[in-house]
């Protein structure tokens, strides 16, 4: 997707396009990929997503966007079909507030100029961002910070290898959607992943550790299922080979800054 941007797109039109700014908001939902979730769009995981972005239009074809999101995402194995993941009975929610930076592609010449014959294009993006997240388990209806307790033995002397993951990490969004002129408004509906480099969005990784190694509440977390804890030391938890993913899906509306020019300019 990402090597369409290094493509030179050659124009058939005398005419180029000046740059111009645009602001708008964002609206949708969210969902996360991992361990607790392995399907697009779970309707029961499903959650509001809002935030701001400022678009900067360098020509028909290519525009600039930074944008600061805000949503969470959940995780529950009692939706699972897999007979493992039933057992195991995990569940968990984190806040998810990102900041980045995309380049879109515009595959038709799309400009909020007055006499603009086309109105609609479809269109591609591709960044990268910052986000932070903060995975919570729920003990008896009180949410508590996973990351801290170190579930998986992160952080003891007894898994030096193990280190507790940062909650400020980088991803790679990328997308596609759909863009479509109105006056001096652009309306899009689009759908964004984010690629990760943790696989601790759910705070689950690798293995169940021995119980007698963790706090009380950390051993209560790790093993919310059926199997008694001492069983399940050393036996798979989760995947560590896999990262986790999260989606950003919605509409955006904006609002072009300048007056419209009645036309493109003639070169």
């Amino acid at each position: 997707m990402l090597l369409l941007f290094s493509i030179p797109f050659k124009s058939y039109s005398s005419f180029t396009i000046r740059p111009y700014s645009e602001i708008g908001i964002f609206g949708g939902t969210s969902y996360y990929l991992g361990e607790l979730n392995h399907v697009h769009f779970p309707m029961k995981l499903l959650q509001p997503a809002g935030g701001l972005f400022y678009r900067y239009n360098l020509n028909g074809h290519y525009a600039l966007r930074s944008f600061i999101n805000y949503s969470e995402v959940k995780g529950y194995d009692v939706y699972s079909n897999n007979v493992f993941e039933k057992n195991r009975g995990l569940s968990f929610a984190s806040k998810i507030l990102e900041v980045g930076s995309i380049l879109e592609f515009n595959f038709y010449e799309f400009a909020l100029y007055k006499d603009a014959k086309r109105k609609i294009t479809p269109f591609i993006f591709g960044g990268l961002n910052y986000f932070y997240f903060n995975p919570q388990g729920n003990i008896g209806g009180s949410w508590v910070d996973l990351q801290p307790l170190g579930t998986e033995g992160q952080g003891t002397s007894a898994f030096p290898n193990r280190h507790k993951y940062s909650l400020h990490q980088i991803g790679m969004p990328m997308g596609i959607g759909v863009k479509v002129k109105i006056q001096r408004f652009a309306i899009t509906a689009e759908w964004g992943i984010r690629k990760t480099f943790t696989d601790y969005i759910d705070d689950v990784s690798t293995t169940y550790v021995n119980p007698n190694l963790l706090s009380g509440e950390a051993a209560q977390l790790a093993n919310r299922g059926t199997v008694p804890s001492a069983t399940l030391t050393d036996k798979q938890r989760g995947n560590s080979k896999t990262s986790d993913w999260y989606v950003f899906t919605g509409i955006t509306i904006s609002f072009k800054l300048a007056k419209e020019a009645p036309c493109r300019d003639n070169n």
